[in-house]
């Protein structure tokens, strides 16, 4: 079995499944009236039945025997031009959640100055800094990407890779604000473990460029953020979670179907690579 096939084929499936059946619960056991979900639902125990199913099968499915990379470039290190336009997708959409979570945190830091016992200020302050560290970590995503299609590391790629990983972890911090208050962790237990499984996620891809190589761990988190993290767009959230959530998928299915091809896969062919950067300035 091609793991490096069959892994990122399963979580984008059981993502879009989740999707459904979370789509499901809402329609069918969650009462508006109470703000409660319906005891014994069948939709909640499909959902939480697929999950935990999915979190077994990554388990399993990515060990392995026999050594693998330790070293970000052998570990995630792709030449095809598809992986690095998912990655410099995932980058460009990072950043655009940025601006769009700047916004609402303006809109809510107003709000906050003219009734101030009325929100607190951690919550627009979390958001502010949230957005604003997606923009370093989307050019960072970018930037990574490169570095991965090139075969090639370069200073300001790894300057910028710790910052998608600390984006998601303020991102998780503001989510969990966001819902502090709320006593029913149904309603929003998809999205903070999304935010949680993507922010370790990029935190394990990012130790590899410090010593810290966690294969299976990587691939493990990487797989089931990107589902979960399409699991939970069927709660509608505003833009800014919906483009981060989405952004943070993309990477992290990019990360780990790279990973998996370089620990189980065949070599990769000898094609043709962008040029090194060196080459590139003596050609300009």
């Amino acid at each position: 079995m091609r793991k490096d096939i069959a892994l990122p084929a399963l979580a984008l499936a059981g993502g879009v499944a989740g999707f459904l059946l979370r789509r499901w619960q809402l329609a069918s056991a969650y009462v508006p009236e109470t703000g409660l979900f319906v005891h014994g639902a069948p939709a909640t125990y499909a959902l939480l039945g697929l999950t935990g199913l999915l979190a077994l099968a990554f388990a399993l499915l990515v060990r392995g025997d026999g050594e693998g990379p330790e070293d970000f470039l052998p570990a995630f290190g792709c030449p095809e031009a598809g992986q690095m336009t998912i990655s410099a997708a995932a980058g460009l959409l990072l950043m655009l959640s940025g601006a769009l979570g700047l916004k609402d945190g303006l809109a809510e830091l107003q709000l906050w100055r003219a009734a101030p016992e009325l929100y607190p200020m951690a919550s627009p302050g979390s958001q502010l800094l949230a957005s604003a560290l997606c923009l370093p970590a989307g050019l960072g995503v970018l930037l990574l990407g490169r570095v991965a299609y090139r075969d090639e590391l370069d200073a300001a790629a790894c300057r910028l890779a710790p910052f998608p990983a600390l984006a998601g972890l303020v991102w998780l911090f503001a989510t969990h604000l966001k819902h502090g208050v709320e006593p029913v962790l149904m309603k929003y237990g998809f999205e903070l473990l999304a935010a949680l499984l993507l922010t370790l996620a990029h935190y394990c891809a990012a130790a590899f460029l410090y010593g810290r190589p966690r294969r299976r761990r990587t691939a493990f988190l990487a797989l089931m953020g990107a589902a979960m993290g399409i699991l939970s767009l069927a709660d509608q959230p505003d833009l800014f979670t919906a483009a981060a959530t989405l952004a943070f998928s993309l990477s992290a299915l990019a990360l780990g179907r790279a990973l998996l091809r370089n620990t189980f896969g065949p070599p990769w062919p000898q094609g043709e690579r962008m040029p090194p950067l060196e080459e590139e300035e003596q050609d300009g």
